[in-house]
């Protein structure tokens, strides 16, 4: 089919992204050269990192479920997927210094700062688990999952690629294949003893074996988010009109509205369990989210998670309203760093919410680095996979 190459060619100043990079590198190496001796930068950094890096979690996610199953309607939106993805190994990169932090951030670790006034030695609940949670074997599984995530995300992009530039179709099956294959299982299984090493075990005595998936819900939910939003602004610019239609972002609409309800589903499951099982070593968690401010934010996050969300999305009409969509997914992602932050920070302020100057710098040089980083990638390639043999049927899709 013949498209006009001025909708899906992608133009960025090359300069420009580099100075986003830039800027937000020096940001980031600001803060950890100022603040590297206090446990809030690090605290801080692993905050916004996740944000960051959940985002990419959930596209990898979208990724391997299209190709995993053929899709047919995702077809003209999977190349921005692609593109999302394969800044893993930044990311990669970008975990060293919460590695070199370990110390100031785990209370697990026998050198914590925690240890000062507690006995590591006669705290039985982490001595029971210090066989999972010690320093060689947390290193080891970080290595797994970046290694896994990097595989992943790479081979689906150089094989998209090649694609584009072979009109080779049996590519297509491999990456079905590749999508379907035991790393795609394993990437769920990555996915939650990531959320259980470097969020959950901020707070050892605490344990609950619905976090991976709440972790996964949130993921997946902001990207839908991030990728509703990006669609919307690259159409703004001119770009993908007439390929990216209604009928797309109806889909993307019920897609945020569904996991709107899982998302609750599963925080309330987990919330209703421990509560009603009562028993202390996980009830603290949330006591601790319900004094001071943290009250507030936690009400906030219900309200602002899932209740404003379900209400606006609910309706047909509000998923065919690209104005309100723009909206909501801004809204969706905002909350979504509540919600990590409502999730890491009261390990370090117990009474308040807090922000500081490390939250807000981490966060800016963090998503400048992001931004630039997309940017660049999506200028390389067609924003769109222009020799896949279902693009027309994907961009003549219609809602029943």
């Amino acid at each position: 089919m013949n498209l006009d190459s001025k909708l899906y060619t992608y133009h960025s100043k090359k300069s420009n992204n580099y100075i986003l990079i830039a800027v937000g590198l020096i940001l980031l190496l600001v803060a950890f050269f100022t603040g590297s001796s206090s446990k809030e930068f690090y605290f801080s950094y692993l905050t916004s990192y996740f944000f960051w890096l959940s985002i990419l979690l959930g596209g990898i996610f979208f990724t391997l479920v299209h190709h995993g199953f053929s899709a047919t309607w995702s077809t003209v939106i999977r190349r921005i997927m692609e593109n999302t993805i394969v800044l893993i190994p930044i990311f990669t990169v970008l975990f060293l210094p919460i590695i070199y932090g370990m110390k100031k951030l785990f209370k697990w670790l026998p050198d914590h700062y925690y240890w000062d006034t507690h006995s590591f030695e006669s705290d039985h609940l982490i001595q029971q688990k210090l066989a999972f949670l010690n320093e060689e074997s947390f290193l080891i599984r970080a290595i797994l999952y970046f290694l896994l995530w990097n595989i992943i995300s790479i081979s689906l992009y150089k094989m998209s690629i090649k694609h584009d530039e072979t009109n080779d179709h049996s590519i297509l099956r491999k990456m079905n294949l590749f999508s379907m294959s035991p790393l795609g299982v394993l990437f769920f299984v990555s996915l939650t003893f990531a959320g259980f090493d470097w969020l959950m075990s901020l707070d050892p005595h605490w344990y609950s074996t619905m976090f991976g998936v709440y972790i996964f819900s949130g993921s997946f939910l902001v990207f839908l988010a991030f990728l509703t939003f990006t669609l919307i602004r690259l159409q703004d610019q001119g770009y993908l009109n007439g390929i990216v239609s209604t009928e797309h972002y109806h889909d993307l609409g019920k897609y945020l509205f569904a996991f709107t309800v899982f998302y609750c589903y599963i925080a309330g499951a987990q919330f209703y369990f421990i509560w009603y099982s009562n028993i202390p070593e996980e009830t603290i968690w949330y006591l601790h989210r319900w004094v001071g401010t943290w009250k507030v934010a936690s009400v906030m996050l219900i309200v602002g998670k899932f209740v404003i969300p379900f209400f606006t999305l609910v309706f047909r009409a509000s998923k065919r309203n690209t104005k309100l969509l723009k909206f909501m997914t801004i809204w969706i992602i905002a909350v979504h760093y509540l919600d990590i932050h409502w999730i890491i920070m009261p390990t370090l302020h117990h009474h308040d919410v807090h922000l500081g100057i490390y939250d807000f710098m981490t966060m800016i040089g963090f998503g400048l680095i992001f931004t630039g980083s997309l940017k660049y990638v999506m200028s390389k390639n067609p924003l769109i996979p222009i020799n896949d043999p279902e693009l027309k049927n994907a961009i003549n899709h219609r809602n029943n």
